[in-house]
């Protein structure tokens, strides 16, 4: 009975012992345990101050850059074509499919918001390829009412897309062909 009760007891003792903790003393297992990582939720460090970064992040573009921007991007067919696919994604619903401030969420188109300019309208003031850039970067920091921001949604060449094919339907609207290329 001595043996049985010895046997229980190892039993016992060894279905108490978590297989986890006897592995994490072993110091080669216990790495995985303790190591340095993000904590979830941590904000990470500011850059020094007067850091330059090597890649990543834009310079802002406010009302006295956005004239100076240059289009690097001469009016094509692919440019267009890439154009007009970005404006009917973010564009149309606002400023309405040929750019007359008349889209589907547009007090002109039947929708709630009210003042959407139409891109076309003659009687509107000249704007740069660069000013109509930062409008699509950052609307309210040119100066627009409750457009909202689609720099962080519009990306790279397809900005400069959206503004070849905006000046393609001020074309249109005045009666050109839509075609050549530059900055107007």
């Amino acid at each position: 009975m001595g043996k049985r009760a010895l046997l229980v007891g190892a039993l016992v003792l060894l279905g108490a012992c978590d297989p986890d903790t006897v592995v994490h003393k072993v110091g080669w297992f216990a790495t995985m345990r303790h190591q340095r990582n993000i904590k979830p939720y941590a904000r990470p460090i500011p850059p020094v101050a007067g850091a330059v970064p090597t890649a990543g992040g834009e310079l802002p573009v406010t009302r006295e850059t956005a004239d100076h921007l240059v289009n690097p991007r001469t009016r094509t067919a692919e440019s267009l074509n890439r154009g007009q696919a970005v404006y009917q994604t973010f564009c149309l619903v606002c400023h309405g499919e040929r750019g007359q401030g008349n889209g589907p969420v547009s007090m002109a188109g039947g929708g709630p918001f009210p003042g959407v300019p139409s891109l076309v309208d003659p009687a509107r003031p000249h704007m740069s390829d660069g000013a109509i850039y930062g409008m699509i970067v950052e609307a309210q920091r040119m100066g627009r009412g409750i457009m909202p921001r689609y720099g962080d949604k519009i990306h790279g060449t397809d900005r400069w897309d959206v503004v070849n094919y905006v000046r393609s339907l001020q074309l249109l609207a005045r009666g050109g062909g839509g075609g050549g290329g530059g900055n107007q």
